[in-house]
């Protein structure tokens, strides 16, 4: 059990340490007109990021409860942050011209960085959860 209490501990980690880039990432995206250019006003994208930003946290709690929901739910909260993230950010990437700023990069870069880490270390706890191990 030893294994699994560790990749919980590192899951919860990894998802706590993307907030400080998710944040000023996400007030950017609302300031460059996301929610329009998804079909959303803005308070309906707000009220959509409270409840997509209170299921990461669900999957937190239930990590650090033992739940392997926890596992699950941090999985595919990860999936769709980077997913969503590549879809709407990939093309100025590769292009070479992402915004202005260091800092718009660091924020970009750092959700990247640890959601991909939360999404894979969360996969591989849902797998060792499932098998008992």
């Amino acid at each position: 059990m030893a294994r699994l209490e560790r990749l919980r501990s590192w899951t919860i980690a990894a998802s706590l340490l993307s907030l400080p880039f998710l944040l000023p990432h996400v007030v950017e995206d609302f300031a460059g007109g996301i929610a329009g250019r998804v079909g959303l006003s803005t308070g309906q994208a707000a009220c959509l990021l409270g409840g997509f930003l209170a299921l990461q946290s669900l999957g937190l709690v239930w990590l650090g409860r033992g739940r392997r929901g926890g596992f699950a739910v941090t999985f595919w909260v990860g999936l769709i942050w980077v997913a969503g993230a590549l879809v709407e950010h990939g093309p100025e990437l590769a292009a070479g011209r992402f915004r202005a700023g260091a800092g718009s990069l660091l924020w970009l870069a750092g959700l990247l960085l640890t959601q991909a880490a939360a999404l894979v270390l969360a996969g591989r706890g849902w797998l060792l959860d499932k098998e008992g191990v």
